[in-house]
């Protein structure tokens, strides 16, 4: 299986395409995974083609992606168009670039908790997509929706619409570090959405029990406590072709799943999980050490810091990067570069 970089693991460094492309190519990767419109300087097409070119010089393959495209979502962006017109812009320039997905997203758990209920998202999610789905088809590339934002979709939930619009033109981009914030254990959501899946953000997640429920914190590969081997099998055996895409996000403080809190809004957002799919759940938080990752930790942004901080936390970040790609190479077995 390819290995590969979503950029977001590298947010805090500055760095525009080529020099994610060049850094990608440095520490032995296989793929870059371009997750926002905003990595993109352009979407003229002599700017794609001129990433295409370093990228292929490089040995690298390419994804692109952009955010929500649910208008009803709080994370919807609208200066960019409608849902339509925004995957309309970015399936045309995937073609370009040679991308074979463009991932996006409904929002974030926040979406849960407002006045439109799931399910009325589900289906403003299902009419942009139905409405996209035929330039899909021609170009050849196609939609991956994301369990995004720790997390909008459960795995049930985001399989249901992927066959609801057709897999011909809709799949899924599974990410194992969101699940864990909603209560559900990541090798859950592969198990679910492996079938489908055509591209990934892959990290390992601290999960551990506590009074009110549990605590979950992202972390390096290999250094949480979900059962990354077994999620790389299911991926393997079912969705052998996309990369594992590595998108480590570190820095920040573990986060409560209040799921033994009456008080709590967790099962107002979530209140038709699976009783089998949240045991398993709660048998990961058991089964975890308590403590929280040791590693600075800061603003969302890095707002307020320093020059010094700022360095520090950058620095952080390529390290905890870079030993993901050590673990996925050396204990996953992931990465086709150098064999």
């Amino acid at each position: 299986m390819r290995l590969g970089i979503d950029s977001y693991s590298l947010r805090w460094q500055g760095w525009d395409a080529f020099q994610i492309l060049e850094y990608s190519a440095r520490v032995g990767l296989d793929n870059v995974h371009f997750s926002e419109r905003r990595n993109l300087a352009s979407l003229d097409e002599d700017y794609l083609m001129s990433l295409k070119r370093r990228a292929a010089e490089l040995g690298l393959a390419v994804e692109i992606g952009m955010g929500s495209f649910d208008r009803l979502s709080t994370s919807f962006r609208s200066e960019h168009g409608s849902g339509e017109q925004q995957l309309t812009d970015m399936l045309r320039a995937a073609k370009v670039v040679g991308s074979p997905v463009v991932r996006c997203f409904l929002g974030t758990q926040n979406d849960r908790l407002g006045t439109v209920t799931v399910q009325q998202h589900l289906e403003e999610c299902a009419r942009t997509l139905r409405a996209v789905a035929p330039l899909a088809r021609d170009l050849g590339v196609k939609i991956a929706v994301e369990n995004h934002g720790g997390v909008d979709l459960l795995a049930r939930e985001l399989r249901g619409l992927v066959e609801e619009v057709g897999f011909d033109a809709v799949g899924v981009c599974l990410d194992t570090g969101n699940p864990a914030y909603g209560g559900e254990d990541p090798v859950v959501s592969a198990e679910v959405l492996a079938p489908y899946t055509i591209s990934s953000h892959v990290r390992d997640t601290k999960v551990w029990s506590v009074e009110k429920g549990a605590m979950a914190q992202w972390a390096p590969m290999g250094q949480g406590n979900v059962d990354l081997p077994r999620v790389i099998e299911i991926l393997a055996a079912n969705a052998p072709n996309p990369p594992i895409d590595l998108e480590i996000i570190t820095g920040s403080a573990p986060k409560l799943v209040p799921y033994l809190d009456p008080a709590s809004d967790f099962w107002r957002m979530y209140p038709d999980m699976l009783a089998r799919d949240f045991a398993r759940f709660v048998a990961l938080a058991q089964s975890g050490k308590p403590g929280a990752l040791d590693q600075l930790v800061g603003p969302y942004n890095l707002e307020g810091l320093t020059p010094g901080q700022l360095e520090a936390f950058r620095a952080q970040q390529r390290r905890h990067f870079e030993e993901s790609v050590r673990y996925a190479q050396e204990v996953l077995g992931i990465g086709e570069r150098g064999r």
